[in-house]
């Protein structure tokens, strides 16, 4: 069955004339006819009786109407599916974020983006930045934000941000009370770290390296929440973005080390999949997190 003539005859079926059916679908009236004509032939059926005004459906052209107006109505929901999704109000946005992105950035934009487009599903996984980028990478995450370095092929990063990475002590850390320091003030220290695979981790590594200090015993933490409360309660010396220690340094829970060579900035990154199709959902969410 041609789907033009199935077409054609829907639109007859519909206005009721070939005159009005020929407006709708933009085609002259007598090839119009010429192709209802050719469409009655091929079912070896009649599908309407002519009358002086107007056409009237058969017992056959009742049951194709019946077909033709799911098949359609199908269509017309198909177009505006289509529709929704180049317009971002449909679709999937599934997210990988590094900490402290996740944690103390998105939060805010997911509740915004949520309720401009109440339709778009989102889904936020929060891990470390290898686990992040191979995730973009594998394409289980359809963009991802990262803190630190990334070395996966195939991954492109575009940097939005900065933020800042400080030491930081607790209240009762013998440091806490120097008004002046220097990197060879921590050599041997217990310090605090993230997880090996975070970007935080190797960024903080490569600098002490080029500081020469040499570290103490280390912890590893899978979060910046427990690091952080580590550090609160004396467990050593913590790097914390600045954004995720703002109550607790103008309380005196957290102190700053005096050491303006421990601090680091770093850049804050939207990982996607090089040449990967992104649907407008996402680029609507990622306009947001650009412009802060």
């Amino acid at each position: 069955m041609n789907l033009h003539h199935l077409a054609i005859f829907h639109a007859i079926a519909e206005t009721g004339s070939i005159s009005a059916a020929a407006i709708r679908v933009r085609v002259s009236q007598p090839a119009l006819s010429r192709e209802l004509k050719d469409f009655e032939g091929r079912l070896g059926v009649v599908l309407f009786e002519r009358l002086p005004r107007g056409m009237r459906l058969t017992e056959p052209g009742k049951v194709l109407h019946a077909y033709s107006a799911r098949l359609f109505a199908v269509a017309d929901s198909a177009q505006a599916a289509m529709r929704d999704f180049a317009d971002a109000r449909a679709g999937q946005l599934s997210m990988g974020a590094s900490n402290t992105i996740g944690t103390y950035v998105l939060p805010r934009f997911v509740a915004q983006f949520r309720t401009l487009f109440p339709q778009v599903g989102i889904s936020l996984f929060v891990g470390n930045t290898e686990q992040v980028a191979q995730g973009v990478a594998d394409l289980r995450f359809t963009v991802g934000f990262v803190e630190g370095p990334i070395r996966v092929e195939g991954v492109v990063a575009e940097e939005f941000s900065r933020d800042e990475l400080i030491p930081v002590v607790g209240a009762q850390h013998p440091l806490a009370r120097r008004r002046r320091a220097n990197p060879a003030d921590i050599n041997g220290l217990p310090l605090l770290m993230r997880e090996p695979g975070s970007g935080t981790r190797e960024l903080i590594g490569e600098l002490l390296q080029q500081l020469d200090v040499q570290t103490g015993s280390i912890v590893e933490f899978g979060n910046t929440e427990a690091l952080k409360q580590a550090a609160i309660h004396g467990g050593g010396i913590a790097w914390l973005p600045s954004i995720s220690v703002v109550r607790d340094l103008q309380d005196g829970s957290l102190v700053r080390l005096p050491v303006r060579a421990l601090g680091l900035q770093r850049p804050l990154s939207i990982l996607r999949r090089e040449g990967a199709y992104q649907v407008p959902a996402v680029e609507a969410f990622l306009q947001r997190v650009r412009k802060g």
